[in-house]
């Protein structure tokens, strides 16, 4: 995945996911770009979803293919660090790397080398494991498979994990025909229909599964959830109780076994096994909150019971079971009076009636924030002191400013810089992972390659293949300034706030935001085909004299629920820097502050940019010291 500016602006992020897994391609070779000469290499990162680097009992297996082609490279990756490199890969193709690892699904994920020589790209794929509701362990002894049977239920379960489950089933009926009185090919079968939602075909096959073998705790668990779906509660809990003395460590059995026994109106133990899912499967298992207390509710713990739902409603607004965890609390809290006949004097009022919650298979983790100071405040929430009474020029504010993109684009061919550079991933329990730091060499290329869009290009040195830091490769916003640019002001609608300060210069205060009405030109969301636009707001704080931007926050209007893009929020200052022999002064990134809440993560990228140089063609200089540089104060804010 890539978040990147469109009209060829600039690479903002640079993300791996795991794509659909897909058979490796025949061998073949890589072909040179027209017009473009020169190597390079890519490094490539294996990392689970939780971010961790892929265990070496994985044994991963890495091949590598051009997209052009569709044919595997024969270059071999070779193991550097905690990463792996493939070299000698001619620059400006685009490339596939495709991962097999032991426990885990194929993954493949895209790439480019930028175009320029010795130099080296970076991604990272992540590794799905694959779904415990999936495997079961081969039996053994006199329930070996032999050799046909058995490749017919690799290629089922291989389907199984790809979502292919009409070719799963056929291979598991052929594997079925061929060896009926396997526990192993009955639970198979069992899943490719359960995963097709024909839960009484499923049926048969998993009852088998465990007549056969009862000691396998995961066909147990499934016969169980299949149980609890067709509403069988005591069929359910006589299976699942089992699975949970076989394994202990499963949140799910404790989760249906819960819900099971809420709707056996059996509250203690319905309560005993939520607060059981809670502790294994925790954020995972939040939902069972929801029956905890409807456990409690029913126990006459109204106390607990609304503790419970407001914790679930505080921790989880995003949830659709939020609102109504709130209106049962209340509930709880004011219960409606009811007409008592004098038997009823002095008896406990009954707990108020409440609709039966959704106790399905469980649903997708939801996101659960940090302190709430992760990150800055969202642009529109807290607004920065302006002087009052003041007429703001916003046209002139923006002519003035466009102006600079212009110079911006016109005199800027070619930079580098010095970039140190740190991740740092907040957890959900407020605590902060160890920050991991790079020193990078950086490079950009700017040219306007027609009237209407820019070409810019971001590389690091080799240095990167080091190691990659974070979950997403940030690879830089040295272009978002350029939302200045006259060819791309139109896209926002402008606000002018006031005159205010930045680091004791005067400037404008200018509000942005996309407008509605125009094509989003200025950043989305790449992921393999898909494209999501991103359409940001944000505020820029333009010198009164000069009309330079000296500070630049964005936020997204909206999250973009595909990709689970929650918030992306960037800060950014200017520095001015002078170019003497060219009587040239350019103001450019100094320090870029980064704040992510991408798929459950929290994520806290920092860059400062220092020792710039300039390339003019054919010659090439240092920058000498800013005239008038802001303060170069690097805590972010």
């Amino acid at each position: 995945m890539k978040l990147r500016l469109l009209a060829g602006i600039v690479v903002v992020l640079a993300a791996s996911a795991v794509s659909q897994a897909q058979d490796l391609p025949p061998l073949g070779s890589p072909q040179r770009v027209p017009g473009v000469s020169g190597f390079g290499s890519v490094m490539v990162y294996l990392k689970t979803q939780d971010g961790e680097i892929l265990p070496d009992d994985a044994a991963p297996f890495l091949t590598l293919s051009v997209d052009a082609s569709n044919s595997s490279l024969p270059h071999q990756a070779q193991r550097m660090g905690d990463g792996w490199m493939f070299s000698g890969l001619p620059i400006g193709n685009e490339y596939h790397v495709f991962v097999k690892a032991i426990g885990y699904q194929p993954a493949s994920e895209g790439f480019e080398i930028p175009m320029l020589e010795g130099s080296v790209a970076s991604v990272i794929v992540f590794l799905k494991p694959i779904d415990r509701d999936l495997t079961f362990r081969p039996p053994t002894g006199a329930f070996v498979l032999a050799p046909k049977a058995q490749k017919e239920i690799q290629r089922a379960l291989q389907d199984l994990q790809q979502g292919k489950l009409s070719s799963a089933q056929k291979h598991a009926d052929k594997a079925v025909q061929l060896a009926p009185g396997n526990p192993y090919v009955q639970y198979v079968v069992g899943m490719s229909y359960m995963l097709s939602k024909r839960f009484e075909q499923a049926k048969g096959y998993l009852e088998a599964a465990v007549s056969i073998d009862p000691t396998q705790p995961v066909a147990l668990g499934a016969l169980g959830g299949l149980r609890y779906q067709l509403g069988d509660d005591a069929g359910a809990i006589q299976a699942l109780t089992k699975a949970v003395q076989l394994d202990p460590t499963s949140w799910k059995d404790e989760w249906f076994l819960a819900c099971s026994y809420l709707r056996q109106k059996q509250f203690a133990e319905s309560a005993e096994h939520a607060e059981q899912a809670l502790k294994l499967g925790q954020d995972k298992a939040r939902l069972a909150e929801i029956i905890l207390g409807e456990a409690q509710a029913d126990l006459g713990q109204r106390e607990k019971a609304i503790a419970t739902f407001e914790t679930f409603a505080r921790e989880n607004p995003s949830d659709p079971n939020a609102k109504n965890a709130l209106q049962w609390a209340e509930m709880l809290r004011h219960p409606p009076a009811k007409h008592e006949t004098p038997s009823d004097a002095g008896a406990n009022r009954a707990a108020p009636k409440r609709e039966s919650v959704t106790t399905g298979l469980p649903l997708p983790p939801a996101d659960v924030p940090p302190p709430n100071d992760w990150a800055p405040p969202d642009v529109d929430v807290v607004k920065p002191p302006v002087t009052a009474n003041v007429t703001c020029p916003v046209a002139s504010v923006l002519e003035s400013a466009g102006k600079n993109a212009e110079l911006y684009v016109q005199h800027l061919q070619q930079f580098s810089a010095r970039e140190e550079f740190q991740a740092i991933e907040i957890k959900r329990n407020g605590a902060f992972d160890r920050p991991a730091t790079r020193t990078f060499n950086y490079l950009v290329l700017i040219d306007q390659v027609s009237p209407e869009r820019f070409d810019v290009k971001e590389a690091r040195d080799a240095d990167v293949a080091t190691k990659s830091p974070g979950r997403l490769a940030d690879t830089g916003t040295s272009a978002l300034a350029l939302a200045f640019h006259p060819i791309l002001q139109r896209d926002f609608e402008w606000k002018c706030e006031g005159i205010g300060n930045w680091n004791g210069h005067p400037a404008w205060v200018l509000h942005f935001q996309q407008r509605s009405d125009r094509p989003n030109a200025l950043a989305s969301f790449v992921d393999g085909p898909h494209q999501y636009a991103l359409p940001l707001r944000g505020r820029a704080w333009v010198s009164k004299t000069g009309g330079h931007v000296l500070h630049l926050d964005t936020d997204l209007i909206e999250e973009i629920r595909p990709i689970r893009l929650k918030r992306q929020h960037f800060s950014i200052d200017y520095s001015s820097v002078a170019f003497p022999t060219h009587h040239i002064e350019l103001w450019l990134p100094e320090r870029v502050d980064a704040y992510i809440q991408y798929q459950g993560r929290f994520l806290h990228y920092y860059h400062h940019f220092s020792d710039f140089k300039l390339f003019w063609v054919g010659a090439s200089q240092k920058i000498g010291a800013p005239k008038d540089t802001v303060s170069k104060n690097p805590t972010p804010e």
